[in-house]
């Protein structure tokens, strides 16, 4: 069953004017979980493969990566990988890379065949991982220490390693600007790498924020997003790092999606149990609405076709996949 997408006059609403301030709120209509078969335990990053039309889920506890059709939400495959962090997506290679991070690994996966076609041993845990379509290198973060491992997939290696502070978090690749933006904990930072030299180019200090998680960008309006431990969602100008604005956020955020279309910003909070919604304005962010969701789930994606949220949770004895679908209301 494909899910509904927000009516044609709301979305005609919101393409027509570049900050859609007439929708008065976001609901989000959850439906029915589904169950994961011969699956269980949490999650870490979850994306998506607009191209391929997958949702892609590092599935750390189970050992897996796991691929599911994003039309239908059916399963496609657990991919045997060990402990799955961060996948960094060559949609045009047909490729996807997976930092794995008790077996300290970069694994590839063919994304045709899902089958394993190689591996980089890495010297830490892997994280988070991105894949640059500029220079076809892939970035993995070493899971909360102070590398930024820069690996040549055709080659099979590492070839250069930033220095960064420690703790570092979620990566995001800046297509307009040629730039990777690394969310760092320990010093509250987002540090700025230009991947032509492999080095630190800025820290931006994301004040009143600390501890980020989150982060996602909005490239057509040079905003970058930030979620803070400490219940701050930040709105940095990612062409010179200023704060922007900030807004109150649930405890418990982790990771972020956006829908650059629809300006909407989804944090869901694993120790509130709900998934809140904000959107990007002029003046920076204003809250849209709320949902309730699982407890213990962070991870969450958007399709930017279809504007539906999916998240993935595990309980005790399951794992899931659900997709909630966007409703704009509008003010008359």
């Amino acid at each position: 069953m494909k899910p509904n997408t927000p009516s044609i006059a709301a979305l005609i609403l919101v393409l027509i004017a570049p900050w859609p301030c007439r929708a008065e709120a976001i609901v989000l209509n959850p439906e029915k979980p589904i169950v994961i078969k011969d699956a269980k335990a949490g999650f870490d990053f979850i994306q998506v493969d607009t191209l391929a039309r997958r949702l892609l889920a590092n599935h750390t506890r189970n050992g897996t990566f796991d691929v599911f059709d994003l039309d239908s939400g059916a399963l496609i495959k657990l991919c045997p990988v060990g402990a799955a962090q961060g996948v960094a997506v060559d949609e045009k290679g047909g490729k996807y890379y997976v930092g794995v991070s008790k077996e300290k690994k970069l694994v590839t996966i063919d994304a045709k065949t899902l089958e394993k076609t190689g591996e980089v041993t890495l010297p830490g845990p892997a994280d988070d991982a991105l894949f640059n379509p500029t220079n076809g290198l892939v970035y993995v973060c070493h899971d909360d220490g102070k590398d930024l491992w820069v690996i040549d997939p055709s080659a099979g290696k590492i070839v250069a390693s930033v220095e960064i502070g420690e703790a570092p978090e979620v990566l995001v690749y800046d297509a307009g600007a040629d730039r990777i933006y690394q969310n760092i904990k320990s010093s509250s930072v987002v540090s700025v790498v230009n991947p032509a030299t492999n080095k630190v180019e800025h820290d931006w200090a994301v004040s009143p924020a600390t501890g980020p998680h989150g982060l996602a960008l909005d490239g057509a309006t040079h905003r970058l997003f930030v979620a803070g431990a400490n219940g701050r969602l930040v709105v940095l100008d990612s062409s010179n790092g200023k704060l922007v604005a900030d807004i109150g956020l649930p405890p418990g955020v982790d990771q972020i999606a956006i829908d650059p279309e629809l300006k909407l910003i989804y944090c869901p909070s694993s120790k509130q149990g709900t998934l809140t919604v904000y959107r990007e304005t002029e003046a920076g962010v204003e809250s849209a609405g709320e949902v309730a969701i699982a407890k213990g789930c962070h991870s969450v994606a958007v399709d930017p076709k279809t504007h539906a949220v999916w998240i993935v949770y595990a309980d005790t004895k399951q794992a899931f996949l659900q997709r909630l679908v966007p409703t704009l209301h509008l003010k008359p």
